[in-house]
């Protein structure tokens, strides 16, 4: 019978997450870039989040760490970050070598997705993903309040 913290929400996320990250980042290791580097990467192919709030906080990572990864992606030369027309805000924009990286690291990628889908079907990951994303929305709602 499992115990509890076996149950633990939180601990099997972080250990499935671990274990993720470094079956990633195996598969990544010759772009020379981290798995963190590559989710925000990737959050800016085709999305409307490109302002450094909307990213913090669809990526649900703190503006402070997002801030530090875009230096590192900008350093690259894989990133821009460009003061908006109105406000103080900054947006982030793949630079044309961005871009290629990105398209350089997609079968890689799809490696990395390909093995970790080998050990379920399709219906338990659309599962598993449709309960994170509505655990992580609630939980970020309280975090607001």
């Amino acid at each position: 019978m499992e115990s509890e913290i076996e149950k633990c929400l939180l601990r099997n996320t972080r250990a499935a997450a671990r274990v993720m990250t470094r079956r990633f980042a195996e598969h990544m290791r010759e772009f020379d870039v981290s798995t963190e580097q590559f989710s925000l990467l990737a959050s800016l192919v085709g999305t409307d989040h490109n302002s450094v709030s909307a990213l913090a906080e669809f990526l649900a990572i703190e503006r402070t760490t997002l801030t530090r990864n875009l230096a590192l992606l900008e350093k690259k030369g894989l990133v821009k970050l460009v003061v908006a027309k109105k406000g103080n805000a900054r947006t982030v924009e793949l630079t044309s070598a961005g871009r290629q990286l990105m398209q350089d690291m997609t079968p890689a990628w799809r490696q990395a997705q390909n093995m970790a889908f080998k050990q379920v079907s399709q219906a338990e990951v659309d599962q598993a993903l449709d309960v994170l994303r509505r655990i992580t929305a609630e939980l970020t709602q309280h975090e607001a309040k």
